[in-house]
């Protein structure tokens, strides 16, 4: 079963999704803002996934890529933002680039191109 790590300070939004999520093979692991990724990422496995939000109190999305790479260097990273527009220059930063979805999500596009990622998972 694949590992998601799903970033965001929206809880509802966040619960949601990673039922979404879930319901679709996936294990999910929910953290309420970059804060609690990074201490995360610190000391737990790798995932398979990072999903963040870009915009966040305390420490944002692109810390949380950061974080994310500097731990596991080609960990897939997927951003899905209300600001998709302040993204335009980090692809190039960063190999491979973050993938990058915009609210409001399309979350039967969204979960296609995850399992692009990964090959399908079974229910």
């Amino acid at each position: 079963m694949k590992r998601l790590c799903v970033v965001d300070d929206d809880a509802r939004t966040s619960r949601l999704f990673a039922s979404l999520l879930e319901e679709d093979g996936y294990y999910v692991e929910v953290f309420r803002d970059g804060v609690e990724a990074l201490e995360r990422f610190a000391s737990g496995p790798p995932p398979d996934a990072v999903i963040t939000d870009l915009v966040m109190a305390n420490v944002g999305g692109l810390k949380v890529l950061e974080a994310a790479r500097q731990r596991w260097a080609t960990v897939p990273v997927i951003f899905v933002t209300g600001h998709p527009e302040l993204l335009a220059h980090v692809g190039t930063q960063f190999h491979p680039s973050p993938l990058v979805f915009s609210k409001p999500l399309i979350y039967g596009e969204f979960v296609l191109v995850l399992r692009s990622l990964f090959g399908a998972v079974s229910r």
